[in-house]
This record gives structure tokens, sequence and C-alpha cells, in this order.
């Protein structure tokens, strides 16, 4: 009988390890389109055997886990990919924004207007004693000053906009690294088990890839899980704990972020779409702003000295024609026309009424070198070439991490999503294995029960 119940024992074994890698395979048949489910294949073991006075003991087959198939080194790669990709993309979002403002369709930009003011000038120096000529350089004069405040304006909305999803990405990687450093606690305790942390882990690594998308992180593994920290070594999670980033509002009037302990790391961030609203709020339009404030106020200036160089209708020195505000870093936004009456601008360069002699100087500031370099319209146009290179860049980067990050997904995909053609034939597989386990068992009991009645009437 000792034979009998050694067989009778490994059919049951195996019964039971079949129906656990069916239970498997179902599963991971039934999550073949669940975003981020990484399937599990059956791990079998051989359990020993002895042959003892001619009987064998022991033997049979255990399913001893499910075991995830992932790759740990192809997931950093992809997390490292998304972040860039998510960086560039923050960044084009909002440059494209603002290359609108420089190149209007409406005819209402900058270079526009240097134009029109230039043709009015041309226009006042035709018939200097035309009021109607004069109110075109007034009218002009003050389009181009709208021009520029305008676009300011979108420089600033830009940086606005560039600042608020500073907030709203500080708040969501809060709210993830909470949820991963829970998830990390108990993958930790099925690892302790023995276990393999299979839907668990699948949940902690779709919460990290959407943690990737928001800032550049680095991760190490560790006996209590995951350790995650930002590009800077900020820490972010580690094991079962998690640590706040915090905003702030700085001088500058923009949200600085700070680390668990106040520690400002702002400029040390990279990666991901914080990494990129931070680049580009910090750096990118600021350097627009200050090109943009500097031609605003060399060509004011440039204007008021060609002024102050004639006389109006009244004979009267030419006063400013342009005001600039005090603080040079709103010249570009609060630059407007001083003069009020057309009769103030300064045609005459002898103090007659109809001398037409200084136009040429109001003209010079259009066509003359600023100190910059450049005349106003090639430094406007350098300007707009920046910002076009700035946005073409950061949209060319987007797409080459784009294929980048695709090649990767994709051997990931061949490594850890679920083929169903490949699940099939392992059912079929498993299930021929679940018969024949059975038979076994069904033949034991039958000889069982012959042996059983053996000896008795019954029996023969």
């Amino acid at each position: 009988m000792s034979g009998l119940n050694t067989s009778l024992s490994i059919g049951l074994q195996a019964l039971e390890a079949t129906q656990g890698a069916l239970d498997a395979t179902s599963n991971n048949i039934a999550n073949a389109n669940t975003p981020g489910y990484t399937r599990e294949v059956p791990i079998f073991s051989e359990e020993g055997e002895n042959l003892s006075a001619g009987q064998v003991v022991g033997g049979g087959v255990t399913l001893d886990s499910l075991q995830s198939i992932r790759d740990e080194l192809l997931n950093l790669q992809i997390q490292q990919q998304t972040s860039l990709q998510s960086s560039a993309d923050a960044e084009s979002t909002t440059l494209q924004q603002i290359q609108t403002s420089f190149a209007s369709s409406s005819g209402a930009d900058i270079s526009s207007e240097l134009t029109a003011f230039s043709s009015s000038l041309a226009q006042l120096s035709a018939a200097p004693t035309s009021s109607a000529a004069r109110q075109g350089v007034l009218s002009s004069g003050q389009d181009l000053a709208n021009a520029f405040n305008s676009t300011a304006s979108a420089l600033t909305s830009a940086q606005s906009d560039a600042d608020g999803v500073v907030t709203q990405s500080v708040a969501q990687i809060n709210s993830l690294t909470a949820q991963i450093a829970q998830l990390n606690g108990q993958v930790a305790h099925l690892t302790q088990l023995g276990q393999d942390g299979g839907t668990t882990q699948d949940q902690r690594d779709e919460l990290v890839q959407k943690l990737s998308n928001l800032t550049g992180i680095a991760i190490t593994q560790s006996s209590d899980g995951e350790t995650i920290t930002t590009g800077n070594g900020t820490p972010l999670v580690v094991g079962s704990q998690s640590f706040t980033l915090q905003t702030t509002t700085g001088s500058n009037g923009l949200q600085k972020v700070l680390d668990s302990n106040g520690n400002d790391v702002t400029s040390s961030i990279s990666g991901g779409q914080l990494g990129g609203a931070i680049q580009v709020r910090d750096t990118t339009i600021p350097a627009f702003k200050t090109q943009l404030n500097t031609l605003a106020t060399q060509f004011a200036d440039a204007v008021n000295t060609a002024q102050a160089k004639g006389f109006d209708s009244n004979g009267k020195a030419g006063q400013s024609f342009f005001t600039l505000p005090a603080n040079s870093a709103d010249a570009a936004a609060g630059i407007k026309v001083s003069l009020t009456d057309p009769a103030q601008v300064a045609a005459s360069s002898d103090g007659s009424a109809g001398s037409n002699g200084n136009v040429a100087n109001l003209s010079a500031a259009l066509t003359t070198a600023l100190p910059s370099g450049e005349t106003a319209a090639s430094a406007y146009a350098n300007l707009v070439f920046q910002v076009g290179s700035a946005a073409t860049t950061a949209s060319t980067q987007s797409t080459a991490v784009g294929q980048n990050l695709q090649q990767l997904q994709n051997q990931q995909g061949s490594i850890s999503t679920v083929s169903i053609d490949e699940e099939s034939t392992n059912l079929i597989r498993y299930q021929t294995a679940y018969e024949a386990a059975a038979r076994i068992v069904s033949t034991i009991q039958q000889l069982s029960s012959v042996t059983l009645n053996m000896g008795t009437s019954g029996g023969y």
C-alpha cells in the first residue's frame, strides 16, 4: 500500500501544481489588455525521492511560486527616456505658445509695426506740415509700443503658466510617492514571505512610470523595496516612507521647490514635466525677456535722441517720443508714447514750420545699428529666430526621444506583456498535464480499492 500511497501523493501534488499553472495562465489571458500587467509564469520544482526497502518514498512536483517576468534595466531606461520626452514636451508646448506672439498673422507684431513706423516717417518727410502725416507717426508709434507691450505680456503669461505647472507637478509627485511608498512596503513584505510581488509590483511600476513623467528620478533596489530620488539625490521614497516636496513663493513671485527639509532644490531639478517647466520658466523665457527689454530700451532711446535734435511745429525743442518705466526689466511691458499732440513730432531741423530735416534723424533710429550692434529690425528678427529655433529644437528632441522610447517599450513588450498565442499553447499543455495527473489519481484509487477488497469474499 505504501507504493500506492506514494503514487497517489505524487498524482495529487501534480494536480495542485498544474491547477496553479492553469490559474496563472488564465489570469495572463484575462489581463492581456490590462495596462502595466506583467505576465506570470509558474515555477516548478522536483520533490526529492528516496528508495527504501524497495519502495519509493516522496517524489512528484511542487509549484514553488508564480514569477512576474520583467526586465528592471529596461524599466529604468524607459523611465529615463520618459522623463526626457516629458521635459521636451513641456518646453515645446510653451515655446510654441510664445512663438505665435512673435509672428502674429494679424500683422500686429513688432516687425510689422516697425515697418509701419518707418512708412509713417517717410510720409511725414514728404509732407512735414500735414497734420494727418504727423498723426500717422504718432499712431504708428503707439501701435509699435502696444506691440512691445503685448509681446512682453505673452512672455509673462507663458512664464506664469509654466509656474502653475510647477505647483501642479509637485502636488502630483507627492501623491504618487505616497502611494509608491505604501506599495513598497507591501512588496517588501511579500518578498520576505518568499512570494512574488506580482500585481502589487505591477501597480508600483505603473506609478513609478507616472512619476518619471513628472520629474527625472533615480532608482536603487534595497531589501525594503525601491529607493527613489530626484536626479540630484533629493529623496522621494525610501522603503515604505515618502518625502514630500513643497512649493513657496520666491522673491520674484515665482514658485520655488523645497525638499522635505525646506531646502531650495529648484535649480537642481531636471527632467519630466516639472524639470521642463522650470527650465523654460527660469532660463528660456527670462533670456527672451532680456533681449526684448534691451531692444525696447535701445530703440526708445534712439528715437528720443533723434527727437531732441529737432523742433516741433511750434518751434520748440523736441521732447521724448517714448517713455520707459524706471525698471529696465519692465521696458517692453511699459514702453509708451509720451507725446499727446501730433504737433509735438520734431520733424524740423531748424524750427521752421516747413522743415523736414530732422525726419532723417528719426528714420535713422530704425536703420542705424543700436548699441547691441544690430538695427531694431535685425535685433527683433534675431530674437524671433531664437524663439523658433528653441521651439524646433524642443520638438525635435521630443520626437527623437519618443522613437527611442518606443523601441524600449517594444523590447519590454516582447518580454513582459502577454502573448495570447503563447498562453493558449500553455493552456493546452497544462490542461493535458492536469488530465494526466487526474488519471494517475483515478488509477491509484481503483488499485487501492482492489487491494483493500483482496482476501474478502467480495474480492474474488
